[in-house]
């Protein structure tokens, strides 16, 4: 009788963990979003977080400095522009990355990748649209201006930056709850951030 129960349990156990680590229907994987380790517990921001930090970023040419006013605002100080920019990326992608890759993928007809075949007429209707041949377009002319591309560049190298400082735990929770990971970030992303705001 003891080892009925146990492997009542046992399998009960199992197919709780499946279920939990399986993707059913729209529902993202449960189990990975509950992981106290790894889940949306980690998104929680303490209140013992100094706002003093140091950084040591790759790319970044020179010192940087940013200084927060009482409303949160950034004020970027640096040595050259290149860090200015850069530094404008990551603190964006830092507050805004899930809603930059989540508008970047509605205006280039991709977000059925995310959410599945219910957004595919909408993805149709933006692909229709020519979003992405209008900011394909709009690349292709800041190309053209030296100090512009370079001003793109250095900010998708900020935005990168900030993606790649991350671990799977840190993904902003609308990741998590859409279980998905963010791309490298493009100057053509930026291109159709922008053609969307206008």
């Amino acid at each position: 009788m003891k080892l009925l129960k146990a492997l009542i349990t046992f399998a009960g156990t199992l197919a709780l963990v499946i279920v939990l680590n399986s993707k059913l229907g729209d529902i993202p994987p449960l189990g990975k979003f509950l992981d106290p380790f790894h889940g949306f517990w980690k998104n929680a921001e303490s209140k013992n977080s100094s706002r003093k930090k140091e950084l040591k970023l790759e790319g970044l040419k020179g010192n940087v400095e940013v200084k927060f006013d009482d409303q949160m605002v950034p004020h970027i100080f640096a040595e050259n522009d290149d860090d200015v920019f850069f530094a404008q990326g990551y603190l964006t992608a830092k507050d805004r990355l899930w809603q930059m890759d989540f508008q970047t993928r509605f205006a280039s007809g991709r977000l059925s990748e995310v959410v599945g075949p219910k957004a595919l007429e909408l993805d149709k209707y933006q692909r229709r649209m020519g979003m992405m041949f209008g900011a394909e377009n709009m690349v292709k002319g800041m190309q053209k201006d030296p100090q512009m591309r370079q001003i793109m560049r250095s900010y998708a190298a900020g935005i990168n930056a900030y993606i790649k400082s991350l671990d799977p735990e840190d993904y902003p929770i609308e990741f998590k709850i859409l279980n998905y990971k963010p791309e490298e970030w493009k100057t053509l992303n930026s291109a159709l951030l922008l053609k969307l705001m206008s």
